[in-house]
């Protein structure tokens, strides 16, 4: 008997149009921007993952587009469902044109917004390089004696030594290179990372350095201009009260093994590696000094108009004086490990 009611089409209530993929999820430094309309999450809306400008980029392989697919779940151009991520953006100066510490200038905010000041748990001062918004690039031997993680201090964004404003970060773990090994003597593998219980918030005075990759330019040259900066011993022999940052060149090589070639400290000879670099300035009058340590020494590249770290301030026999050179740790010489050791403990 025919009731007049028309067969109900099953089909269209189960298909694509009745799925709700729901609210996205947000990311971290991100927001989202609906492209199809506002809030809309059905079946066939497209979204946008934007990270948070000048700040944070979003890491290289991710296009940030969102659609919702049938099967209710927000998928990006490859079909997949892993989120995007906002990186910090690492390199950048925030601050007007750079001119052209002993013989140091004082560092303007924003300058050099990777530098960390480290004050161990028995007083002494460091430095360090913020990498990415985790982790803090050292000297081994500013920390080889720091028992406990959490009573170390770091502080980012701070120039005057004394200043209230800056943020204060929590050391989770510290790792200091198997190779290492505190004698005060034999400095290879004096370096260090330090893992934060929390990402930094960027701003324009904290951010991070960049990490150099294998290409050539990256392979350091005698005469090739880097910079030093830190809140070390000054002319007057006393510690400084603001960053100060000074210009140095390259020292190739053999003559800086040659310059310590005869020198001891406490009757054990000195030790240049090939995993360490010199910099200086041959009339001496410029260095980085005590207190220092662990500090960046960074070069400005060209081809990236980014600032790199290429060394981590490591040792010296005087400051500043004519054919004695500042030693730092190559960095390129312990990309390897700094990238399992982050990669391993994130």
């Amino acid at each position: 008997m025919d009731t007049g009611c028309t067969p109900c089409p099953c089909s269209a209530l189960s298909g694509p149009a009745f799925v709700d993929c729901g609210q996205p999820e947000d990311i971290d430094s991100g927001a989202i921007m609906y492209l199809t309309g506002p809030e809309k999450t059905t079946y066939g809306a497209a979204i946008q993952y934007q990270c948070a400008a000048p700040f944070y980029t979003m890491r290289a392989n991710s296009s940030g587009k969102y659609i919702c697919s049938d099967d209710g779940f927000w998928k990006n151009t490859r079909g997949e469902i892993t989120l995007p991520v906002c990186e910090p953006v690492c390199g950048m100066q925030r601050t007007g044109a750079v001119e052209r510490i002993y013989g140091g200038r004082r560092a303007n905010p924003g300058q050099f917004p990777w530098q960390v000041m480290l004050i161990t748990e028995h007083g002494e001062l460091g430095g360090g390089s913020l990498l990415y918004d985790s982790w803090v690039l050292t000297a081994a031997h500013v920390v080889a004696e720091q028992r406990n993680p959490s009573t170390l201090k770091i502080k980012l964004g701070i120039l005057n030594k004394y200043s209230v404003h800056y943020e204060e970060v929590q050391a989770e773990r510290i790792f200091i290179h198997e190779g290492y090994r505190n004698d005060l003597v034999n400095f290879d593998n004096d370096i260090a990372l330090i893992k934060l219980e929390h990402k930094v918030p960027m701003s324009t005075t904290i951010s991070p350095i960049c990490l150099p990759g294998k290409e050539e330019r990256f392979q350091m040259k005698a005469d090739d201009i880097v910079t030093v900066s830190g809140w070390g011993r000054t002319e007057t022999r006393s510690s400084s009260v603001v960053l100060l940052y000074t210009e140095l060149m390259i020292i190739n090589q053999k003559e800086c093994t040659d310059a310590y070639a005869n020198k001891s400290h406490n009757g054990n000879p000195l030790v240049v590696t090939e995993n360490m670099l010199c910099a200086g300035v041959e009339e001496g009058g410029r260095d980085a000094c005590h207190g220092d340590s662990g500090g960046p020494l960074v070069l400005l590249d060209v081809q990236t108009r980014k600032w790199f770290v290429i060394g981590v301030v490591s040792w010296a026999l005087d400051c500043a004086v004519a054919g004695q050179y500042g030693v730092y740790t190559r960095v390129t010489s312990y990309i390897p490990w700094i990238e399992s050791i982050i990669t391993n403990n994130s």
